[in-house]
């Protein structure tokens, strides 16, 4: 019975104790609805990130320049003066071929040339001869003209004159043939009167008939003088055209000397630039065909280093960009050149870029050394803040929530895939647009605000952030629970202060 008194006791105990427990916990749920729990919150300051360092290439040096020096004729090498490593200035003489048969065929050239300027010089004298004939010609005409002129003018006078007489000679007849039919006079001498008159009639005619004579034969000769003078005209023309035809053979010749001349000039090596024997090809006394190859220079003047770049990063390049270079030769130093060429043309099948990098030579570089190259890529005084820092409308659930901005240039947006769109299209955002709560200084007490940001590229855990937030805004980096518009926070010890950040 004692036991069962017991047992009942406890039972009622424990039944007083859950009544009690169950009371409690109604009063603290009623306590915690009453006063919601304040969210313990990370607070940092927005800093900028002026640059970053894109992946470092691998390229060989060359030098700026580089020539090969080659035989531009048939021949022996006879002496070559330079050896490898020597300083040469260009013009420099270097070398020697074989120039004896090139001599020969200069020679001849130039002794064909000078007989032609000799033809070239009797044919000018044949010009001069056929132009006096042809002034001689144009006298002759002259002459010939004035003759019919001085026959016309005296024609025209004897004519006058037998006509003249023949008419004073022919009214003396009539005259005295009517005194002697009148008895005045004899017969005798009316008839005598009568001859006369007849006979001066007949000089007149002939007269006339031989003035048409003369002047037809000076007309002929004058024909006959314009003939020759046009013969003679030709004839110039005709030896003027072997002038121009013996000249053109001369500028022919001339035109073969002075490529024997070149051909010749070629049996010397003379350096094109200025710049460091590299290699030596042949040696003296070998024998030489066109297009052999005899030494190698190079300009060290500046050095040049090829670099295959992925294309995804052409957009993160341009000509004169600054780029660090280091070399496995002098590992301790580091120098700085820049992109002198961006090739338009990319590899097809993995995709890389050649890019050039131009860099001065501080006097103990030279070809094939292995170099390294990275480029510094400007960000323009962006912030970045960690991924963590910044949620989507896809999820509302806090500052720890990571969104996974857009950026095709980099290599990890282009492993992650892209999120998916909400279904609610009134709260959709655009793709690279997130939401980064920012510490209200106005409010007495710590305050988030909520603040639509744009988002750049993203890396190392880090996330740029294009427009929305600036330099030295305080902004909720992590926060022990979501947060909302406008929430009172509890600053946790790890939160950063302005004092505290350099301007």
């Amino acid at each position: 019975m004692y036991l069962n008194l017991r047992s009942q006791g406890l039972g009622l105990a424990m039944m007083v104790l859950l009544s009690a427990c169950t009371v409690q916990a109604a009063d603290d749920a009623k306590k915690s609805k009453a006063s919601p729990k304040i969210a313990a919150v990370d607070v940092a300051i927005a800093k900028p990130n002026t640059d970053h360092i894109l992946d470092s290439f691998t390229g060989t040096t060359a030098p700026i320049q580089e020539v090969m020096v080659r035989s531009q004729v048939d021949g022996q090498l006879q002496k070559l003066a330079v050896e490898v490593g020597d300083r040469v200035e260009k013009g420099q003489i270097l070398g020697q071929q074989d120039d004896g048969v090139l001599t020969d065929t200069v020679n001849t050239a130039r002794a064909e040339r000078e007989a032609q300027v000799v033809d070239v010089a009797k044919a000018r004298s044949q010009v001069g001869a056929a132009k006096a004939n042809v002034e001689q010609a144009r006298l002759a005409l002259v002459q010939a003209k004035g003759n019919v002129l001085q026959l016309q003018n005296a024609a025209r006078a004897n004519i006058e004159a037998a006509r003249l007489e023949a008419q004073q000679n022919r009214q003396d007849a009539n005259r005295l043939t009517q005194l002697a039919n009148a008895g005045a006079t004899s017969q005798q001498e009316a008839e005598q009167a009568r001859t006369l008159a007849q006979r001066t009639q007949q000089t007149l005619v002939n007269t006339q008939a031989n003035s048409v004579q003369e002047i037809t034969q000076a007309q002929t000769a004058v024909k006959t003088a314009e003939q020759a003078l046009q013969a003679a005209i030709a004839q110039v023309d005709i030896e003027q055209g072997t002038v121009n035809a013996t000249q053109r053979r001369v500028y022919a010749q001339q035109s073969v000397l002075n490529q024997a001349l070149g051909q010749r000039s070629f049996t010397v090596l003379s350096a094109p630039l200025t710049g460091v024997v590299m290699e030596r090809l042949s040696e003296a006394g070998n024998l030489l065909q066109t297009g052999d190859s005899i030494l190698r220079l190079g300009d060290f003047k500046k050095i040049k280093i090829t670099i295959q770049v992925p294309a995804r990063l052409l957009s993160q390049l341009r000509m004169g960009q600054q780029a660090k270079i280091t070399l496995d030769a002098f590992p301790q130093q580091e120098w700085s050149g820049k992109i002198t060429l961006i090739s338009p043309l990319a590899n097809t099948t993995s995709r890389l870029l050649p890019i050039e990098i131009l860099m001065d030579n501080p006097g103990k570089m030279s070809s094939g050394l292995l170099a390294r190259v990275s480029f510094v890529q400007p960000q323009q005084g962006r912030v970045w803040v960690p991924e963590a820092a910044i949620q989507t409308s896809q999820s509302r659930k806090g500052p720890s929530s990571t969104p996974k901005p857009s950026n095709p240039d980099h290599p990890s947006s282009q492993q992650r895939p892209s999120p998916q769109p909400p279904t609610d299209r009134k709260q959709t955002p655009t793709s690279n647009q997130a939401t980064l709560f920012v510490l209200d200084k106005a409010s007495p007490q710590p305050r988030v605000t909520s603040r639509q940001v744009q988002l750049g590229a993203q890396r190392n855990g880090q996330v740029e952030i294009i427009q929305g937030l600036t330099s030295g805004e305080s902004f909720v980096s992590r926060s022990s629970q979501p947060l909302k518009d406008g929430a009172t926070v509890r600053l946790s010890a790890l939160s950063e202060s302005s004092s505290s950040v350099n301007p």
